[in-house]
């Protein structure tokens, strides 16, 4: 089986234009960042050694705060772009949901008769992971491990919103057309999830920065 993600990559090269209008305002911030933290560094503690000691720490601080400060305008800026361009991927999850559904039959013998719940909940973790095994196979031009991180994430959230479709339909025992009956409400379900996780995983980024922003200002102030 193969999954061509053209769909998917159209959507990660919106994803790449809004990352570059959101990355120069987070390499700002992250800049702002680096600086308060050097400076705080130095008042607080660098300039209490003699001036090579001092010399080696501060080439030490600039390296490993640079790097951090860095790092962290980085996923910052990558997250909000997913968060800003996960509604361009309709179509990919759209072609998804089809995949898993044609694998999943594919490993049903009876369709008629239903299939009970613990059943077809790991069946169609196994279809959702050999689809998207599949997706990544394919040649790309994008880097493999955005692709992978990517398509990883969609895993994760197609899972999860098909498992709990199973887990709300009445009865025991469950047909197939029941799990994936109203495609556009499951597809609906992956965007809402979707930008619910990168909402939350924003707020925790930005929650980080600005803990940190606090503890320099209380050393510099201190």
């Amino acid at each position: 089986m193969t999954t061509n993600p053209s769909a998917f990559t159209q959507g990660i090269l919106y994803a790449v234009q809004i990352f570059r209008r959101v990355f120069l305002p987070h390499v700002v911030a992250g800049l702002g960042l680096f600086l308060l933290c050097g400076l705080a560094l130095y008042f607080s503690w660098l300039s209490s050694f003699s001036s090579t000691v001092k010399t080696v720490l501060s080439l030490l601080v600039l390296v490993t705060v640079g790097g951090f400060c860095f790092g962290y305008a980085l996923l910052a800026s990558f997250i909000y772009a997913i968060h800003l361009a996960c509604g361009a991927w309709e179509d990919f999850i759209d072609d998804i949901i089809d995949k898993v559904q044609a694998n999943l039959l594919a490993h049903v013998e009876n369709l008629q008769d239903g299939i009970a719940k613990d059943q077809a909940k790991v069946l169609v973790r196994g279809s959702v992971r050999e689809v998207f095994q599949s997706a990544r196979r394919t040649p790309t031009a994008l880097p493999r491990w955005f692709m992978v991180l990517c398509l990883g994430v969609l895993m994760l959230i197609v899972r999860a919103v098909l498992t709990a479709r199973i887990i709300k339909l009445a009865g025991a025992t469950v047909k197939v057309s029941k799990i994936f009956a109203g495609k556009a409400s499951i597809v609906g379900a992956v965007f809402l999830n979707l930008r619910l996780f990168t909402t939350l995983l924003l707020w925790v980024i930005y929650g980080v920065g600005g803990i940190l922003l606090f503890l320099m200002l209380g050393f510099m102030l201190s």
